[in-house]
């Protein structure tokens, strides 16, 4: 135990937890509390026990109730992975919530798009962008859609920094400028080389910049528990220049689809 570490610590003198957190529990409640058995509420958990999300505050690894996909963790890959599960045989989740629909295909695992892509947020956007990218200075300082990608996934695609490229699913074709950047780094898994990219998720067609967006790109697949969409990981396939437009681009998506094993939709796009 490091006390140099401690977030939150019990002050005898002060009588209550104090350091540079919050505590979630009671502030005033000691260490040493210790409940009657007729206690009931936040008056019926210990001092030193702190998960008071529980009904008996402790933390739990295993959950007998509460959980579709109790009681232990485990690990699953997501539902679009380039590699295999590691730990089990089941590659994905199998309580996961699907849309078996032509327009939500889901990604096989297969070289025609071998890129894990992720996004999140940026510090001068707030979520869909909506409400920010109508703000003449927040346009500014994030003034296009552009995607994040390694040097070496900049060479093995013959991307060019600050130029344009355009990244595909089953699902959609997207568009970006392109940040060459050592931030995103190669991974080393199965003895082979996983190039990860990165996308913000804050843009769309309204506003001062406007620009794809990155949310096209994922398929729909729920979380059992309590139904958060899988959008942080898919695969995807990266490639220089922009976007086809009109019916080129349905057409140049159904090629992608054929390559894959997917079948073809007229929708997408």
């Amino acid at each position: 135990w490091s006390a140099r570490k401690a977030y939150v610590y019990w002050d005898p003198d002060k009588g209550e937890w104090v350091g540079p957190d919050v505590p979630d529990f009671e502030k005033t409640k000691p260490p040493t509390y210790r409940p009657p058995e007729d206690a009931s509420g936040p008056a019926g958990l210990a001092g030193d026990d702190p998960f008071v999300m529980q009904g008996d505050g402790k933390g739990w690894l295993f959950v007998p109730t509460g959980l579709v996909d109790g009681p232990l963790p485990t690990h699953y890959e997501p539902v679009e992975s380039p590699v295999a599960n590691a730990l089990y045989g089941q590659q994905a989740n199998p309580t996961r919530k699907v849309y078996d629909r032509p327009d939500n295909p889901m990604n096989p695992r297969t070289d025609v798009f071998p890129y894990v892509f992720t996004s999140s947020r940026l510090t001068e956007h707030h979520t869909a962008g909506g409400m920010s990218r109508t703000l003449p200075y927040l346009a500014e300082l994030q003034p296009a859609m552009f995607v994040e990608v390694s040097p070496e996934l900049a060479d093995e695609r013959r991307l060019t920094h600050l130029g344009w490229a355009h990244l595909v699913t089953s699902r959609a074709v997207i568009e970006a400028r392109v940040l060459v950047t050592e931030r995103l780094r190669p991974l080393r898994v199965e003895g082979r080389t996983i190039h990860q990219i990165w996308l913000p998720y804050h843009f769309g067609t309204e506003g001062l910049d406007t620009g794809y967006s990155a949310n096209d790109l994922f398929g729909i697949t729920l979380d059992p528990n309590v139904l958060i969409q899988e959008s942080k990981v898919g695969t995807c396939d990266i490639q220089p220049g922009r976007r086809p437009v009109g019916p080129a681009v349905l057409a140049y998506l159904a090629g992608y689809r054929r390559r894959a094993g997917v079948p073809d939709d007229e929708g997408g796009g």
